[in-house]
């Protein structure tokens, strides 16, 4: 495994536009409801894996690991503060039926915290697997899912992945330090991937029912491309995650996501609104 570094907690402050459209990205309101879908997911989700891993720091023996662990604790926390603020924007947009749909998450999870810690913690690293393997696609694929969209929206998704790339190995360190079983971390992964797919696509569902689109044969067809776009950039890296031998420490991160950290360690306050005309490019020529 490699040497630890210090995870950073970044208390990055997004603000959006009085007249922010649900449709950030106007040539995909397909993906932008995706996205919105996620972010409505994150206030109900990041508590219950602060939770977990909180719960599982006394049992950690190695000082580096608690250290690490703690400082998850802190991106975990201001992630979903910030989801938190734009999804009240998007609540403010008509979108009622959101608010049966914001209980239903927190019945969720209200029911997943009596469950053993060692299902709590197999789905934490189940669902920091699948959070790496986003981050690596959104990356990847920035043009596509960014270009020309909301610079404030696309900043923070960004932000929010640059953080989960980098924290990718506390959940699953800790997880192996507290448990350590391979089926139950595969079972952790399983059940993390059908619990937040399924609460995604009814998200969305209820979004694009509410935008009427979610009827047009037009929105189903962008649909399913832009799930078979996903499914493509992301299953091959999950799949590499089922071996009993797999690290996530081994994942090397890509440039651009190390370009962005550095830009932040000098205080370049242009992060907060990336250059989105120019997003295929390295983040020192968009700021």
């Amino acid at each position: 495994m490699s040497t630890r570094a210090p995870l950073r907690v970044r208390k990055v402050q997004f603000t959006y536009p009085d007249d922010l459209a649900p449709h950030w990205n106007a040539e995909r309101p397909e993906w932008s409801q995706v996205v919105n879908a996620s972010s409505l997911l994150m206030p109900y989700l990041e508590p219950f894996l602060i939770d977990a891993i909180r719960e599982a720091i006394p049992r950690i023996e190695d000082p580096a690991l608690r250290e690490e662990a703690k400082a998850y604790l802190g991106q975990e926390a201001h992630h979903y503060k910030q989801h938190r603020r734009f999804n009240d924007l998007l609540l403010a947009r008509g979108y009622e039926a959101l608010r049966g749909y914001e209980a239903t998450l927190e019945a969720d999870y209200d029911a997943l915290r009596t469950r053993p810690l060692a299902f709590r913690l197999a789905y934490a690293a189940g669902f920091e697997t699948m959070a790496l393997a986003i981050g690596h696609m959104l990356v990847r694929h920035r043009r596509f899912f960014f270009a020309d969209a909301d610079p404030s929206v696309s900043s923070l998704v960004l932000w929010h992945f640059v953080e989960e790339v980098e924290h990718k190995r506390a959940a699953f360190d800790v997880y192996q330090a507290v448990v350590g079983s391979w089926r139950q971390r595969l079972s952790g992964l399983a059940y993390a991937m059908w619990h937040t797919l399924r609460r995604t696509r009814q998200a969305y569902v209820l979004l694009l029912r509410a935008d009427g689109l979610w009827n047009r044969l037009r929105t189903r067809i962008a649909m399913k491309l832009l799930m078979a776009r996903i499914a493509a950039a992301c299953f091959p890296r999950i799949l590499e995650s089922l071996v009993p031998w797999h690290d996530p420490a081994r994942v090397a991160d890509p440039l651009w996501i190390r370009e962005w950290i550095a830009l932040y360690e000098r205080g370049e306050p242009g992060l907060t609104r990336l250059d989105t005309h120019r997003i295929h490019l390295y983040p020192a020529a968009l700021v």
